[in-house]
């Protein structure tokens, strides 16, 4: 690629990121010094559940898609581990024809839904979709262990959970936290929240920058409420923007199914993000997120073994290679 190419990209990605004026930025949004609120660091005596999931391909032959799955959560007291629960590893075989047939049971079994209609668009996300329900399974299980005043953690966003496929299963989600009076969080690791009308500016970066110039050195909050960003936070669940820490560098997009209690939730939640090994973000997370990682040499393995039971039940292993998506095979050669 040519040298002034690589600049003209580079001035333009500085543009997007870079925040030169802290005015700007808040006439654009909305945004009000008095929106960005003092955050306080507390401990508590609870247990906190962190969720999170992870998938890796294994096979593709372009009319089924073998994917490893894995879903759970991890159990805290306090700054101590208490216990990892996988919730669901197996493979899942992505088929557009038979999808249904693979989800509905999880769903009316977890959540009593009979129905899923996936639009045509929404079919190559099959194991997207798939993962996203293991992980909302996960939530439910670890609703099932909470008890009053403990806080659960979902390595994600809530706040478009009226959206297709899923917004039944969050909706009973929601309603058994409020019941067993636990209080419930989505943290997103990245955002696609954005601000500006020519081009699209990281709305939670610039958000951070703005927090460490108001309120230097400390942890804080804001609601995102109607700031004008988009998209929109929609349905009942509300969106924040959260530093957990004081000398953190990050600030993270949180969602919550109501407003009730936020302010206590957040502060259990920074209470436990001191950790040297993920500063600023809730260390169950970082362990969930490590514990239900699938790395790329456990697939290659699995991929094997894949191969060998493939030829046990009879398929010749050339019947099976060629019929590979022919990206596979280029990669295998690299």
């Amino acid at each position: 690629m040519e040298r002034k190419a690589l600049e003209e990209v580079a001035l333009a990605i500085k543009e997007r990121l870079k925040l030169e004026s802290s005015e700007q930025f808040m006439e654009a949004t909305g945004i009000e010094k008095s929106d960005y609120k003092p955050l306080t660091v507390e401990e508590f005596d609870g247990l906190t559940f962190a969720v999170d999931g992870s998938n890796l391909s294994i096979c593709d032959w372009s009319i089924a898609q073998a994917n490893l799955i894995r879903a759970g959560y991890v159990v805290y007291r306090g700054k101590a581990w208490q216990r990892t629960k996988t919730t669901f590893d197996r493979i899942f075989l992505a088929d557009r024809r038979s999808y249904r047939d693979q989800f509905l049971p999880y769903m009316k079994a977890f959540f009593g839904l009979d129905t899923l209609a996936l639009k045509e668009t929404e079919l190559d996300r099959l194991t997207t979709y798939f993962r996203e329900m293991q992980e909302y399974i996960a939530l439910s299980l670890a609703l099932d262990e909470a008890r009053k005043g403990d806080l659960l953690l979902y390595d994600g966003g809530l706040s478009q959970w009226k959206e297709r496929p899923f917004g039944g299963a969050l909706d009973a989600i929601f309603s058994k936290a409020e019941e067993r009076g636990v209080s419930l969080l989505g943290i997103s690791k990245s955002s696609t929240l954005s601000w500006g009308e020519e081009i699209s500016r990281p709305f939670i970066q610039h958000a951070a920058i703005l927090g460490e110039r108001l309120l230097p050195e400390k942890a804080w909050y804001l609601e995102v409420g109607e700031k004008r960003i988009d998209p929109r936070p929609g349905g009942a669940v509300r969106s924040y923007v959260a530093r957990f820490h004081p000398r953190a560098s990050r600030a993270f997009r949180v969602d919550a199914p109501s407003g009730d209690g936020i302010d206590l939730a957040l502060s259990h939640a920074a209470g436990y993000s001191g950790s040297a090994e993920s500063l600023g973000y809730p260390h169950a997370l970082f362990r969930a997120h490590h514990e239900m990682r699938i790395g790329r040499d456990e697939g290659a393995l699995l991929r094997l073994f894949l191969m060998e039971e493939l030829g046990r039940s009879g398929l010749e292993l050339d019947e099976a290679e060629v019929s590979l998506d022919y990206h596979e095979i280029l990669d295998s050669c690299l």
